[in-house]
């Protein structure tokens, strides 16, 4: 966890707070993969974009190509698979995932991530 957090703040970014659902949207709710998971992004399958959060200002960045997300300064890799059982009503659990951030001149990390996907 610390490791998790540590990286993240390197990059600037603080953790998502807890995100609303809208009605007629999908989104993908990521976490570090931790022992105390560490909320680091939401996908709004929809609108096409990500949200992050860097300090206590949240910011959305567009997908530029499949998995591909920048703006606010960081390029954003997604890769995600999601289990194909039941689990959950109207969304995915994520089996396994890895998200690498850069943030425009300076540091590069990877992070294993999980989390899961939300239809309302």
């Amino acid at each position: 966890m610390i490791l998790a957090i540590l990286a993240a703040s390197l990059l600037g970014l603080t953790e998502l707070p807890p995100q609303k659902a809208e009605p007629g949207r999908c989104r993908i709710f990521l976490w570090t993969r931790t022992e105390q998971p560490l909320r680091l992004a939401m996908i709004d399958e929809t609108s096409k974009t990500m949200r992050m959060r860097k300090g206590k200002q949240m910011f959305d960045i567009a997908e530029y190509a499949p998995g591909q997300y920048g703006g606010h300064g960081y390029t954003v890799l997604v890769n995600l698979d999601f289990a194909d059982n039941n689990a959950i009503q109207n969304g995915q659990i994520i089996r396994s995932g890895s998200m690498r951030l850069e943030q425009q001149g300076g540091e590069t990390m990877s992070l294993p991530v999980g989390g899961m996907r939300a239809c309302s």
